[in-house]
């Protein structure tokens, strides 16, 4: 049976998120109601991370050193740098992280925490897993995972106490990953303020902004920044281009409650983000085109903090294009349900009580792709809610079997998209024919910390049958295909 299609051929610059932010065991972020997928899921709705909250003080650790006191590891020469690489790019100073790690002073009272959170490999949050069902073709972009003699050394920092070190034997940092895009062309902002505060018990609001990027004659972009306006109501944002300029229409640019999509039925979904997000840059030689006249249409995903109104006026795009189309042009299809492909199972739905459920989709690659045409496959993202825990997509062609992406710890507070860390050229290869599957499993039991904090949102105490669609209580299974063509379709 055919799933609910969307044919979707969508033009894809996709976010890489940061290396470390929100979901620790100290903080932990507090999910909502909605949606389907973006980029950091990917579809015409979707649900990201939240931003982490934190009410108590600090942890301690136990001990202490002198500052000149040669022992190792300590934070100057072994663990800042660590640090810098992979956690900065969230924990600084008005960062969406609940606390920076910026200073010595900052991380001292965490290291307990730190060493507990990498140990577990909460931290840096990294869902895309090499398993045995799973060794993927290329090595992820931004991937900030550390490896066991670093876990290790976290421990032993928090152990000795969390020893300061010399700060004249420091070792150099490395550049923190940059949330700026190089160069930018031309930056735009919304026009409208907007204020989010709680009703009742809901906590999520989806409202849609459209902005005018003002290119009189076509550009093809490469590079995009999300703004947030307020980061502490910005949960994510969906970014659309609405070729025809339908939403010039609405009032002060703004389409209140506009759910999980764009607020208008034909815009392309080119991009996401969500809190710490890098730019998104699109691999050389690769651009999407942005037509003559266009806007784009931000779907902003605001979760207000219950604390009274927030406002935001300010969240916008940062945008880098040029007058000339690179040598690949990008689409981007989402395969599933709600995608095209066929379901091998019928009709979603997860009856209550089943722990291990499967559903399964495939779309076979359509043969209207000719010969000459050069397809290849540079970011992968997994899309479910809160009743999914394991997911995974993988190519079968005549070559055999090769796996693009695994989440088997499915996290629905950690959403992003996984792109390849190699030159377009080497990415993998799509040809006419190829078998795209898809695997997902669900847990709809209490046992299912998903399934008990769904049903806490929607005041119920015992779980309920589930099937497709956007809401809180629905589910999906659905992988986002970002793949650059040369060679024209």
């Amino acid at each position: 049976m055919v799933s609910v299609s969307r044919s979707l051929l969508l033009t894809s610059l996709v976010l890489a998120a940061c290396g470390d932010s929100q979901g620790s065991t100290a903080a932990t972020a507090t999910e909502s109601t909605g949606e389907a997928t973006g980029n950091s899921e990917a579809s015409s709705g979707s649900e990201a991370t939240g931003a982490p909250t934190t009410t108590e003080a600090p942890p301690t650790t136990g001990g202490t050193t002198e500052a000149g006191e040669d022992v190792r590891p300590n934070w100057h020469q072994d663990i800042a740098p660590l640090v810098t690489a992979s956690c900065q790019s969230c924990h600084v100073s008005g960062g969406i992280a609940p606390f920076a790690l910026m200073t010595y002073e900052e991380a001292k009272p965490w290291a307990g925490i730190m060493a507990s959170d990498v140990a577990q490999g909460i931290m840096p949050p990294w869902h895309a897993l090499e398993t045995d069902e799973c060794q993927p073709p290329l090595p992820y972009l931004h991937d900030p995972r550390l490896s066991d003699d670093q876990k290790d050394m976290f421990q032993q920092w928090a152990d000795l106490g969390a020893p300061e070190g010399d700060p004249a034997l420091a070792a150099p940092l490395p550049p923190p990953p940059s949330l700026d895009l190089a160069n930018p062309t031309k930056s735009i902002t919304m026009t409208t303020p907007l204020t989010v505060d709680k009703v009742g018990n809901s906590l999520d609001f989806f409202h849609c902004l459209s902005l005018d990027p003002g290119n009189d004659a076509p550009v093809y972009v490469d590079g995009i920044q999300v703004l947030a306006g307020n980061p502490k109501i910005v949960h994510h944002v969906l970014i659309y281009v609405d070729a025809g300029a339908d939403s010039a229409s609405w009032p002060g640019g703004v389409k209140q409650n506009c759910g999980g999509g764009a607020g208008i039925g034909n815009a392309q979904l080119i991009g996401g983000w969500v809190p710490g997000g890098m730019p998104m840059v699109a691999p050389t030689g690769v651009t999407t085109e942005l037509p003559a006249g266009a806007r784009l249409i931000l779907n902003v995903h605001y979760h207000a903090t219950g604390g009274g109104p927030e406002e935001d006026s300010a969240t916008g795009l940062a945008l880098r294009w040029s007058d000339t189309a690179a040598e690949w042009s990008t689409f981007f299809t989402l395969i599933g349900a709600p995608g095209v492909g066929e379901s091998l199972n019928g009709p979603l739905m997860i009856p209550a009580g089943e722990e291990a459920h499967v559903e399964e989709y495939e779309y076979v690659v359509p043969n209207n792709i000719p010969a000459f045409a050069d397809v290849r496959v540079w970011t992968v993202l997994n899309h479910m809610h809160k009743v999914g825990v394991d997911m995974r997509v993988w190519v079968e062609n005549a070559g055999g079997e090769t796996c693009l992406l695994h989440t088997p710890k499915w996290d629905f507070n950690w959403q992003r998209s996984y792109q390849y860390d190699a030159p377009i050229t080497e990415s993998f290869r799509v040809r006419a024919g190829d078998r795209v599957r898809l695997r997902c499993v669900y847990n709809n039991t209490m046992s299912n910390p998903g399934v008990v904090e769904m049903l806490a949102e929607a005041g119920l105490a015992a779980p309920v049958d589930v099937g497709l669609g956007e809401g809180t209580l629905d589910e999906m299974c659905l992988t986002g295909v970002g793949v650059a063509i040369k060679g024209g379709l």
